[in-house]
């Protein structure tokens, strides 16, 4: 009988004990599906991501002062701090000043890494959100193509085509919210605003003077650089799901 009674006690144990490891389980689980009950609790980043925004800003060294306009879209994955993405640029190049002549349009294809270098809490910020100070750098192949002047325009000077590799590296701020709730996609909702500079190794300057198909080639005043650059402000919207 004593027997009996240790093997009962020691079976209630056992059944007490997988109930509450369950219990610890669903906790953790509900966790990982980013629910949270705290608008203060800590911030979980981790997740897929996609990005898209705008881009404006300088080219600097080519044959013609130019200002850039355009956009990017970026998809990726967040590791908690670090996010590295795959990212597409879309550029339209115009005269640098009053004018808004187009001269032409450059693509650029990046593999980027961005890391939060410091980050405030909703204790500081406010209920689920996250402001982060990030850093990032990638490498990216540029594409630069310039357009022919019409006809009925006057002659200008074409630069050549390029495409060159890139290097990139830039900082900025972002504002991160986290739905305290998600209904699947997104769960959180972030706001990118920063600085890149593109750096890439200089190549030789070619270009010709243009009107319609008509064009000839003209001698350059190259000057005696390693490297090209360029700097774009970014704002863009990013969703983490």
């Amino acid at each position: 009988m004593r027997n009996i009674r240790r093997f009962r006690i020691a079976g209630c144990l056992f059944v007490c004990l997988a109930f509450t490891g369950g219990g610890v389980a669903w906790a953790d689980n509900s966790h990982a599906d980013f629910y949270v009950e705290d608008p203060y609790a800590a911030h979980n980043t981790s997740g897929s991501e996609a990005r898209i925004g705008s881009a404006v800003g300088f080219l600097y060294h080519e044959p013609i002062p130019v200002f850039a306009v355009g956009g990017n879209a970026a998809m990726g994955y967040r590791f908690g701090r670090l996010t590295v993405e795959a990212e597409y640029t879309y550029l339209a190049f115009q005269v640098k000043g009053p004018s808004s002549t187009p001269l032409g349009a450059g693509q650029r294809l990046a593999a980027i890494g961005r890391f939060d270098v410091i980050r405030l809490g909703p204790r500081i910020v406010g209920a689920n959100s996250l402001l982060s100070f990030y850093i990032e750098g990638g490498l990216a192949t540029a594409w630069n193509h310039w357009y022919k002047p019409a006809y009925y325009e006057q002659s200008r000077l074409v630069p050549g085509d390029t495409r060159r590799p890139e290097g990139q590296l830039g900082f900025g701020l972002a504002l991160d919210h986290r739905l305290q709730e998600p209904i699947g996609f997104p769960h959180r909702v972030g706001w990118f605003l920063g600085w890149r500079m593109s750096m890439s190794p200089h190549q030789q300057m070619v270009g010709s003077i243009c009107r319609g198909v008509s064009c000839k080639p003209v001698e350059m005043m190259d000057e005696d650089r390693l490297v090209d650059r360029s700097m774009l402000f970014q704002s863009s919207l990013a969703f983490t799901f």
